[in-house]
């Protein structure tokens, strides 16, 4: 065999692999739309970059089919225990990176990551539904500043100093369900998008014109995540949310 044919069947492994790997990461942790929101497409590429293109690489330059069948194997299995090594990390990192709420909070949504909240911040929540993270996908949440006027003033104090926002305080999340009215009355015209996203008018019309959407039923609320805005499309009717559009929903 030589070292071409062997790093070619190495890179075959390791296409499978990472194919394999990034369809769990989308079905479980990055379900679209957060994917591009929660930055996952930066870190996957970095991941995959490196784990695809490093192992093949490494064969291609050590491969000898002169070597004895047991320096091959020694060779070979060092390579594949550092791809290895590399994925669990890449994994592990995307892992404490996914997506863990998606919060309404004053017309429009925040993204948290599960690397945003501390187990102190969790241990501050008596809600059940959000005192885990979820491995499944993000849950949606409402929030709003507490009653409590300490409580009101050491949140809007932290968000003065640069700290973290009400979005970030899980103790004051609230199920949306009940709610889905509020978002129903602050949902934007879709045409909105049109003044945001000049360059990309003819693809929301065929979106639009595909999903049977108009203004008078659907329009979007922002989600604001610090990888990119994106705008999130509800029904103004029932304030369900309908699916997502990957543009940029404000100034």
């Amino acid at each position: 065999m030589t070292r071409w044919k062997a790093s070619a069947i190495h890179l075959a492994i390791s296409i499978t692999i990472a194919l394999i790997t990034l369809t769990l990461m989308l079905a479980l942790w990055y379900a679209p739309p957060f994917f591009s929101a929660a930055g996952g497409r930066e870190v996957l590429m970095i991941m995959l970059g490196v784990d695809v293109t490093l192992g093949p690489l490494v064969t291609l330059l050590i491969f000898n089919s002169a070597k004895k069948l047991s320096q091959l194997r020694f060779d070979l299995a060092v390579i594949g225990m550092l791809q290895i090594s590399a994925l669990v990390y890449g994994v592990n990192v995307m892992l404490h990176a996914r997506p863990a709420f998606v919060v309404y909070s004053k017309g429009s949504f925040d993204l948290v990551l599960a690397s945003d909240l501390s187990d102190a911040d969790l241990a501050k929540v008596k809600d059940p539904a959000f005192r885990t993270l979820p491995l499944t996908g993000p849950i949606y949440a409402y929030t709003e500043l507490p009653e409590n006027l300490q409580e009101r003033n050491l949140v809007v104090l932290a968000a003065f100093q640069g700290g973290k926002d009400l979005p970030f305080f899980p103790q004051y999340y609230l199920a949306l369900p009940p709610r889905l009215s509020e978002l129903a009355g602050a949902a934007k015209s879709l045409s909105e998008l049109k003044k945001y996203n000049p360059y990309r008018v003819s693809e929301l019309d065929r979106v639009i014109t595909e999903r049977h959407w108009n203004d008078a039923e659907v329009g979007y609320i922002p989600l604001r995540s610090r990888f990119g805005d994106i705008a999130i499309v509800v029904s103004r009717k029932s304030g369900k949310t309908l699916g997502s559009l990957d543009m940029r929903p404000w100034e």
